[in-house]
């Protein structure tokens, strides 16, 4: 499983501020849709991540905005 962080473009957390898949490569423009039905339109993908995002199971950060 791979999990990513979620971040708004101003940089502040997207609610929920994580997503889970099972999918390990997304490209920007891709949606991703939450358990919730909410769906996100990814416009950015960050895989270099702290040290710490690592420890805490992170896979990368994706940059999202609202479809």
């Amino acid at each position: 499983m791979f999990r990513h962080l979620l971040v708004l473009p101003d940089g502040e957390p997207n609610e929920p501020p994580s997503f889970l898949t099972a999918i390990p490569n997304w490209t920007v423009g891709e949606i991703i849709t939450l358990g919730d039905g909410e769906q996100l339109r990814v416009v950015g993908i960050a895989d270099q991540i702290a040290d710490l995002l690592v420890e805490h199971g992170f896979s990368g950060i994706f940059t999202v905005e609202p479809v």
